[in-house]
């Protein structure tokens, strides 16, 4: 079905066109479709490790209470967003979590840019599929009311796919006029947050090419968030950008989003795995310890794929056909979690991502979410939740 767009949800003829193609990068689905939730493999099938009747991995012991453990909800743009934050349908999801053990949620509205050297920052405004305002207050009332903290992190998007990390601007001007829509944009969801009492607030996500240019700006920004809104702040850096951040001293949590590769070819040895997962812990660790700060993993994710290791970070949706492959996003998962459990500094991890629709086809089955796959199952045991099956729970 055609997308349809009214000028007095966009604003204008130009954004009109910019939430088209964004809706068009966020919908688009694998060339592996997602079967539908009633056909999505149970977890104590045979093709889990999991004891039958049981939807717990053995072995796995809960983490440490000090360990957030959190995951990221994605909003369905599907639909025009009918399935996502705010509806029916997310509020089951949410109790659903809840139920796996979870007990923080990630939240993220976007906003947008047509192109990485555009100095604006394009608000979601009223545009009825996407995140807006309304959304996302009853999404967080949604959380609250089902024993969940929220974790409020807004987040942009290019619209022709490149990585926000690589904005950039030929003059000292343009940076400015930047930065003073992106404090504008962020702000209105400090405060946003303070009215629904959102747990944490991210700042911003994978801004490399500022985040020493403009440390001046940052913490000018951080400082007027902390003057409207009263709970944590962070910032979530790549991994591999944590040490040369310079301003730390001015939020609560080390952010990390943390996609380093962890193979070199599929079925690595999972001692290798565990290894180079080691290595870049003991890192992040390093400036924990220099900065006085904990780390808070705000994104991790490991697909269903062969290659979901070597390269955690790439979209399902531009691989093209995919073999499914949960063995490799298992092994991920369990190496991560065993990891993080004797590091005290590590405040909690957040894992990408689970959709508000069940029966959503945004990714396919070799995508991220381990929603129905064997990587429920380690979850459900890390995160302490309910193993009984589902006929013989209370």
């Amino acid at each position: 079905m055609p997308v349809v767009l009214s000028m007095s949800e966009m604003g204008s003829p130009k954004l009109a066109v910019v939430f088209a193609l964004c809706l068009i990068a966020c919908s688009k689905a694998s060339d592996e479709r997602a079967k539908p939730a009633t056909e999505a493999p149970a977890i104590a099938s045979k093709n889990t490790r999991t004891a039958p009747g049981l939807r717990c991995e053995p072995g796995i012991k809960p983490l440490p209470d000090r360990i957030q453990r959190g995951m990221c909800v994605a909003h369905n743009y599907q639909v025009s967003g009918s399935k996502g934050y705010g509806s029916k349908t997310s509020a089951a999801t949410l109790k659903e979590l809840k139920e796996l053990g979870v007990q923080w949620v990630s939240l993220t509205p976007f906003g947008f840019m047509e192109r990485l050297d555009e100095p604006k920052v394009h608000p979601i405004g009223n545009y009825r599929a996407g995140e807006t305002d309304e959304r996302m207050r009853l999404e967080i009332r949604q959380a609250k009311k089902a024993g969940l903290h929220v974790v409020l992190k807004p987040h942009l998007w290019i619209v022709d796919g490149k990585w926000r990390g690589e904005i950039g601007f030929d003059d000292e001007r343009a940076w400015s006029q930047w930065f003073d829509s992106y404090e504008k944009w962020m702000l209105r969801y400090a405060d946003l947050a303070q009215a629904e009492g959102v747990d944490i607030l991210v700042v911003g996500v994978e801004l490399r090419s500022m985040e020493s240019k403009l440390e001046g700006r940052w913490r000018r920004l951080i400082r007027k968030a902390r003057r409207r809104f009263e709970g944590k702040i962070t910032y979530s850096a790549n991994w591999d950008d944590a040490p040369s951040l310079p301003w730390w001293d001015a939020v609560d949590y080390i952010g990390i989003q943390f996609y380093p590769s962890l193979a070199s070819t599929p079925r690595t040895d999972v001692s290798v795995i565990r290894s180079r997962i080691d290595e870049q812990l003991d890192a992040l660790g390093v400036v924990s310890k220099a900065r006085g700060k904990p780390v808070l993993i705000t994104e991790v994710g490991y697909r269903s794929s062969p290659d979901a290791l070597i390269e955690p970070h790439a979209w399902p949706e531009r691989a093209g056909k995919i073999r499914v492959d949960h063995q490799t996003q298992t092994e991920g998962y369990r190496a991560l979690i065993e990891s993080i459990r004797d590091r005290p500094w590590v405040a909690g991890i957040y894992w990408w991502k689970w959709f508000t629709d069940p029966a959503t086809t945004e990714e396919g089955p070799a995508g991220f979410s381990p929603r129905g796959k064997p990587a429920e199952a380690i979850l459900r045991s890390a995160y302490g939740g309910n193993c009984a099956a589902p006929d013989a729970a209370p």
